[in-house]
C-alpha cells in the first residue's frame, strides 16, 4: 500500500494531480481546495495518500494534511460515503470546521454539498460525532487583541513557509497555549516555536 509520496506536480486537473516521483507519473486524486494549493506549489511537495485497491483499478487519494486524511478516513467510514463523496464534502471548508460542525449537529453544512442532503448529513453526524471529537482540534486561545493578531501573522508566516492553513492554525494555536504566562509574544517567537512542534520533516506541508 503506498502511503505517502514525495515529487513534483507534472499536471493538475480539476480532480486529480499527476505526481512525478523517480521518473514515475502517479494520478493522485484530490479535492478541489488541495489542487488549488498544489496549481501554486512550486519544487517538490508530499502528499499523505490513500489507497484503494480494487479488482481493476488500483486509486490513490492524497491530502498535504496528515490530519485530513484521518478524517477523510473517518468519513469513510461513515454508510454510502465513498472516496469521491468523501473528497466533496472536503472541498466544502477545511476538516476542522467540518469537525467542529459535526460536534455541534450543524447538519446544514454538511447537507450543503452537493451530492449529500440533509439525510445522509444527519448519518455522518450520528455516526461520527463520537469519533471527531477525539481529534484533539486545537485552536488559539482567544486571551486579547495582541495575542489573536501575533497568531494570525504566525499562522501567515507558516503557510508562506509551505504549510498549510489548517496545520498552520493548530501548529501556532498549541504555541500560543505553551508561551502564554509568560508574558507578550513575538510573531518570531510563535513562529519557533511552532515549527518546533512540527519536527524537521515538516509535517503537514
Amino acid at each position: 500500500m503506498i502511503a505517502s509520496l514525495r515529487g513534483r506536480i507534472a499536471r493538475v486537473d480539476e480532480e486529480w494531480v499527476v505526481l512525478e516521483v523517480g521518473g514515475v507519473g502517479f494520478q493522485v486524486f484530490v479535492h478541489a481546495r488541495t489542487g488549488a494549493q498544489l496549481r501554486a506549489a512550486s519544487g517538490e511537495v508530499r502528499l499523505e495518500v490513500h489507497t484503494v485497491v480494487r479488482d481493476d483499478a488500483i486509486s490513490l487519494y492524497g491530502f498535504l494534511d496528515p490530519q485530513e486524511l484521518v478524517f477523510f478516513r473517518h468519513l469513510l467510514g461513515v454508510e454510502r460515503i465513498g472516496p469521491r463523496a468523501a473528497l466533496a464534502i472536503l472541498s466544502r471548508t477545511e476538516w476542522e470546521a467540518l469537525a467542529e460542525a459535526i460536534v455541534a449537529e450543524d447538519h446544514e453544512l454538511l447537507a450543503a454539498v452537493p451530492g449529500i442532503g440533509l439525510k445522509t448529513a444527519r448519518r455522518i453526524v450520528l455516526e461520527l460525532k463520537g469519533t471527531v471529537d477525539q481529534m484533539g482540534i486545537v485552536s488559539a486561545p482567544a486571551t486579547d487583541g495582541r495575542s489573536t493578531a501575533v497568531g494570525d501573522r504566525a499562522a501567515e508566516a507558516l503557510v508562506a513557509l509551505g504549510f498549510t492553513a489548517s496545520t498552520s492554525r493548530s501548529a501556532v494555536g498549541a504555541a500560543l497555549a505553551t508561551l502564554s504566562g509568560q508574558g507578550e509574544r513575538t510573531v518570531e517567537e510563535v513562529v519557533r516555536e511552532a515549527l518546533r512542534r512540527l519536527g524537521p520533516n515538516g509535517a503537514g506541508r
